[in-house]
């Protein structure tokens, strides 16, 4: 049975958080994480789906005998194989971005209190006439 892949929930959360680093707002919207976390726990699917057909099962002739023990093979259903890549890959995209999200307030917040704040007196001053 092939591995559960990685490699489109890592492309996803790079282009997700490459996207971010080149806008111009430093944050990360509530839709943008839900949408990368699901579209990279469905291309994940796809991709596992495909390599999951394309993998040779393992068959031995009919009259061959083996010592108990020696040879476990489980056979595994496509379903969970397919539910567990889609659960990876929302997983990792996910924790990616809720660790981004998460820092950003942090650092927000110790950013906001050494900007002093200006009185409304000195913002109207400020507006050209």
């Amino acid at each position: 049975m092939p591995e559960i892949p990685i490699i489109i929930p890592v492309i996803v959360a790079g282009l997700a958080v490459g996207s971010v680093i080149k806008s111009k707002s430093p944050r990360i919207s509530k839709k943008t994480f839900a949408s990368a976390s699901l579209v990279a726990g469905f291309l994940n699917a796809v991709y596992a789906y495909l390599v999951y057909m394309f993998t040779p099962s393992v068959t031995f002739p009919t009259g061959a005998t083996f010592p108990t023990g020696s040879l476990t093979y489980t056979s595994t259903s496509e379903l969970p194989f397919l539910v567990a890549s889609f659960l990876t890959g929302f997983l990792i995209v996910f924790a990616i971005l809720g660790i981004a999200i998460v820092y950003a307030r942090i650092r927000r917040g110790g950013e906001l209190e050494e900007v002093p704040e200006l009185s409304t007196e000195e913002k109207s001053t400020l507006r050209p006439s």
